[in-house]
């Protein structure tokens, strides 16, 4: 989840098999119908700052205050990123792959982890680890890794196609509770410059 544009392993105590490694994955996804929390991500040493809402099915608004700011929203069809500094927003069609958006992950996109990815586990100190790799070469990220510490989700580390990484942090997350809609509604204030990239009905 890069916010402006879009793991490696640590200390291994136990991997297990792709077989064993989905199903727990996958159950720790189904029993998380929203989430709330503060995050910090880190790339290539700059630290970003934000919240994010999740909420089923594939709903999600992300919100970055430093170093700039930036509001991405979906409502499950239609994705809006506004650039809040360069007062510039851009209203797409959301498309349901979490390897452009791996926030999907965590708001009902977890059905296709076995067609899609081998997923590898392990445990340390702290947490649940699990690694998804892409069956199939793309363009996003080459591996990414999500961390639990039992339930509840910790982070977010992923690793691009170039090897840069990404770390996000979750801060005192919660899941679970109630989200209004109007989250997950967005309304372009005036004066910004719109660029339109839904596809037009009956268009080929």
């Amino acid at each position: 989840m890069n916010l402006r544009a879009s793991a490696g392993i640590l200390f291994v105590s136990l991997w297990c098999s792709v077989l064993k490694a989905t199903p727990p994955l996958i159950e720790k996804l189904q029993a998380m119908e929203s989430l709330h929390t503060a995050f910090r991500q880190q790339i290539s040493g700059e630290l970003h700052t934000g919240r994010l809402w999740v909420s089923k099915p594939n709903h999600f608004r992300i919100e970055t205050n430093s170093p700039w700011q930036q509001i991405l929203i979906s409502d499950g069809a239609t994705f809006w990123n506004y650039d809040i500094d360069l007062e510039q927003l851009t209203i797409a069609d959301l498309e349901l792959d979490p390897k452009k958006y791996p926030i999907l992950l965590f708001s009902g996109i977890e059905g296709n982890l076995i067609d899609s990815y081998d997923v590898s586990a392990y445990t340390d100190e702290d947490h649940d680890v699990y690694v998804l790799t892409p069956k199939k070469n793309n363009q996003f990220f080459a591996s990414m890794m999500l961390k639990f510490s039992g339930e509840m989700p910790a982070s977010i580390i992923i690793r691009d196609a170039a090897g840069q990484r990404t770390d996000i942090i979750f801060d005192s997350p919660q899941t679970n509770i109630e989200l209004l809609e109007d989250l997950f509604e967005f309304s372009a204030p005036t004066g910004i410059d719109i660029v339109d990239q839904r596809t037009v009905a009956g268009d080929s």
